[in-house]
């Protein structure tokens, strides 16, 4: 919360992840297009360090073999599959800056839900116009 500071200025998530400094580096010049592609690194350092702390623990196991938080946990194996370690921890580092969005936002606090109880619960506060 302190890194991030008035939190008003932050419009979209993908600001938010700009400022923590995740989003892509482009780096390409005339026709020159460069295919890889890191983290720009341009945001908080400590912020980015505060994330990927979150990421890690977020990813982890217990002692009792039961994970921290399985939804991520899921997703981030998921990810493995086709990406490298180090990869789909930045998309859970992702996945976690949107959901610090998210809290922000709503000023309420987190809660641990599979996708879909969330396609439950969004789809049960909708409203049809006609």
């Amino acid at each position: 919360m302190c890194e991030i500071g008035d939190f008003s200025a932050f419009k979209k998530p993908k600001q938010l992840y700009a400022y923590f400094g995740l989003d892509p580096a482009v780096k390409e010049s005339g026709k020159f297009k460069g295919n890889k592609v890191s983290m720009s690194k341009r945001g908080s350092r400590l912020a980015r360090r505060v994330l990927f702390t979150v990421a890690l623990v977020s990813v982890r196991s217990s002692k009792c073999g039961q994970a921290n938080n399985p939804v991520i946990k899921d997703y981030y194996d998921k990810k493995k599959e086709s990406k490298p370690k180090m990869v789909a921890l930045g998309a859970v580092m992702y996945k976690v800056s949107n959901i610090v969005f998210a809290v922000l936002r709503d000023n309420k606090p987190f809660v641990l839900r599979t996708a879909k109880e969330h396609e439950i619960s969004y789809k049960s506060n909708l409203t049809l116009v006609a």
